[in-house]
């Protein structure tokens, strides 16, 4: 599987019990995605501002919705779950501000593909035991 691949097909993705996860995940994915292929093109900056900052605010959506969640429906394993999105998103803000400061598209690309395998793990195992006690619930969520 090429690098492409791994950031445009969802289907590579682990599949959750919570349909409108898997619908979250799948945008970050192709979103990020998006933001590789102007990265690795050498896009002028302001565009790939513009789609960072994209990313940044998808994934602090993503977040915010599944904490809400887990907090209304008091998933046993919240505080875990929960530090694992601080330290991401934390992270995620920091490379934000090196690339404002440095426009290192080297250092931008690395940082996606570690990310991207971040994202594989954490689908597959927090987000598969939320998604699994969630789906108890009836939930509905809009996007």
């Amino acid at each position: 599987m090429d690098v492409e691949e791994k950031f445009t097909d969802c289907s590579l993705l682990p599949q959750v019990a919570v349909p409108f996860m898997n619908t979250v995940h799948c945008e970050e994915l192709l979103l990020v995605g998006k933001l590789l292929g102007q990265v690795e093109s050498g896009e002028a900056p302001d565009t790939v501002d513009a789609t960072l900052a994209a990313w940044v605010g998808h994934t602090e959506a993503h977040f915010a919705r599944e904490e809400r969640l887990m907090m209304e429906y008091n998933f046993f394993a919240y505080p875990v779950h929960q530090m694992a999105h601080e330290e991401a998103l934390q992270q995620l803000q920091a490379v934000q501000q090196q690339w404002q400061a440095s426009r290192d598209y080297t250092a931008l690309t690395a940082y996606i593909r570690e990310w991207r395998e971040w994202l594989q793990q954490h689908v597959a195992s927090m987000d598969f035991v939320t998604a699994h006690f969630l789906s108890q619930f009836n939930i509905q969520v809009e996007l």
